[in-house]
């Protein structure tokens, strides 16, 4: 039965690109008539790709072995990595997803071209209901896409990620707690004779849930760059990657959580520091600095950097400490071939966060208490047709992933009165 609808998938794709071809070749638009068949079509693939059996659809392991999706065989599910773990594409996912058959013609081209391909219809098998249509795109335009991305993001480098073989995926966490009462939410300990009682401890733990959320990134560019895409493939790739990695950062250090990951500004366990007494707005004080490393997680200084929106630099290059009577003053932001540091801690500067002044535009993060899903399937289809007047072709690459802290609130200290946090941040000044 899979050979059977997938023969009649591949039937219906190749009339579908025929007709496109053919208009293409034309130099015109569609017909209202071939609209109409590619409209026909279209649901009529859609529907065949409900049919196919869960269980039939394999993708190869992180091992190279088969990792069976749905049905009754389960999920295989993919090793957790570490903050220092290596997060290229083949780390996370091993082997998983396809091949490019064809060393003649790049995937690209295939997907620009609007024709018949094999290997576009191979991988549209890969998986039995695609989430978001287009094609998918091989393993290795996937891995080259994302060691761009990793080269221009702040968070995913330094967090825990979990490729996720699902759409959704649960990771078992503490409750964070109040160490004033127990540890980890409710972890005791007590020094007892021989042979004395020992008190019950009952630490609590939760379900965090990853649900993969959709990336959509559009590309829009002439047909004169589409003719010399043969030489720019390289171009593509780095265009998707950066592209991807600017959204994906920005959602990870401020998303709202709904339909997009939960970012740090927005998370529960987010500490804000208030600026000092009388403080000028658009200003940041030595004092606001000193406060923000009081409160991060002891644990996590050693982890810990800073995080400044880049408006933040005349600030912090002119901050300085006062010496007594004839002394010079002391730079607070020294620098060590092209590094910054801060209190010893590393400074990165960025536009992803909010401007001077306003609360996030200086963070202290512990980016190992992040964790990070990711979907080994990236789409991407293109059109001739939506700026057919200009001469232009619309793009679309598809990813999905999810983002939120490994902490569920502030942790509060011994002393009952303190709140810690490996993610910490200056409020606003008004």
């Amino acid at each position: 039965m899979y050979e059977k609808i997938k023969n009649d998938i591949e039937k219906l794709s190749q009339k579908k690109f025929e007709i496109v071809g053919r208009a293409e070749s034309a130099g015109r638009e569609l017909t209202a008539d071939e609209e109409t068949v590619i409209a026909e079509m279209e649901g009529a693939i859609k529907a065949l790709k409900k049919e196919l059996p869960e269980k039939a659809v394999t993708v190869m392991g992180p091992l190279g072995g088969s990792s069976h999706f749905g049905g009754e065989f389960g999920v295989k599910p993919f090793s957790l990595i570490g903050p220092t773990g290596k997060k290229d594409w083949h780390s996370m996912f091993g082997n998983a997803g396809y091949s490019w058959p064809d060393k003649d013609t790049n995937f690209f081209q295939a997907a620009f071209s609007g024709r018949f391909h094999p290997g576009l219809i191979r991988g549209a098998m890969t998986e039995s209901v695609p989430s978001s249509g287009g094609f998918l795109v091989p393993v290795e335009q996937s891995a080259r896409i994302h060691a761009v991305s990793l080269e221009n993001e702040i968070v995913q480098p330094r967090c825990y990620v979990q490729p996720m073989a699902t759409e959704t995926m649960k990771i078992p966490a503490m409750v964070i707690g109040d160490h004033s009462t127990a540890l980890f939410g409710g972890f005791t300990a007590s020094y007892v004779a021989e042979a004395g009682t020992i008190s019950e401890a009952d630490p609590k733990a939760r379900a965090m849930e990853l649900h993969a959320k959709k990336l959509t990134g559009l590309i829009r560019f002439t047909s004169e760059l589409n003719a010399d895409t043969p030489g720019g493939m390289s171009q593509i790739e780095n265009l998707c990657g950066k592209g991807l990695a600017w959204f994906r950062d920005k959602a990870f250090l401020k998303g709202s959580g709904a339909g997009q990951p939960l970012g740090i500004l927005n998370s529960g366990c987010l500490i804000e520091v208030d600026p000092e007494v009388g403080q000028h707005g658009d200003t940041i004080m030595y004092e606001n600095l000193t406060k923000m490393m009081s409160r991060m997680f002891a644990g996590s200084f050693q982890n810990s950097i800073w995080v400044f929106h880049q408006s933040c630099i005349p600030q912090l290059l002119t901050l300085s400490l006062a010496v007594g009577t004839g002394g010079a003053a002391i730079p607070v932001m020294s620098e060590s071939n092209g590094e910054f540091k801060i209190l010893t801690r590393p400074c990165l500067f960025t536009e992803k966060t909010e401007t001077l002044g306003n609360k996030g535009d200086a963070m202290l993060c512990d980016f190992s208490q992040y964790v990070v899903g990711m979907r080994s399937n990236m789409t991407f289809d293109t059109s001739i047709h939506v700026h057919f007047t200009t001469d232009e072709l619309l793009s679309r690459i598809i990813e999905r992933h999810d983002g939120q802290p490994l902490w569920d609130s502030a942790l509060t200290l011994e002393d009952g009165t303190t709140t810690v946090s490996p993610f910490v941040v200056l409020g606003e000044r008004a």
